[in-house]
C-alpha cells in the first residue's frame, strides 16, 4: 500500500446558493495500492469528508464534491515530507505579501495549541 496526498475539489453551497461562488481544495491522504485506487476511494469518500450542517442562521451549508484535482504520491511519511506544493502568481503582490503576514501573526499569536 502506498500513500497519495489527493486534491479534493468541492462546491460550497449555503442555502440557496445565491451567494459569491465558493469552491474548498483539500488536500487528503489516502492510502490504495494505485491511483485507480485512490480516485475510486476518493470519489466513494468524498462525501463522507464534508457532512452538511446548518449555519448560525439556519441555512444549509453544502460541499458538493466536483472531483480530485491532482494526485501525488507521497513516497515516506515523515517529518518535513513535502505534500503539497503549489506556484501563485498573484495580481498584487503587496496585497498577497500583506494577507501572509496576516495569517502568519494571527497563527503565532494563538495561545490555545496543544501541547
Amino acid at each position: 500500500m502506498k500513500w497519495f496526498a489527493v486534491n479534493c475539489i468541492y462546491q460550497v453551497i449555503c442555502g440557496d446558493g445565491k451567494h459569491s461562488p465558493q469552491f474548498n481544495e483539500q488536500i487528503r491522504l489516502i492510502q490504495a495500492e494505485c491511483i485507480g485506487k485512490v480516485l475510486s476511494k476518493a470519489n466513494l469518500n468524498a462525501v463522507h469528508f464534508n457532512p452538511s450542517l446548518n449555519d448560525c442562521r439556519g441555512d444549509k451549508i453544502v460541499w458538493k464534491f466536483l472531483g480530485v484535482g491532482g494526485i501525488a504520491e507521497v513516497a515516506e511519511l515523515k517529518d518535513g515530507v513535502e505534500v503539497s506544493s503549489r506556484i501563485v502568481e498573484p495580481r498584487s503582490v503587496k496585497l498577497y505579501l500583506e494577507k501572509l503576514a496576516h495569517r502568519n501573526k494571527s497563527l503565532t499569536n494563538q495561545t490555545h495549541f496543544d501541547n
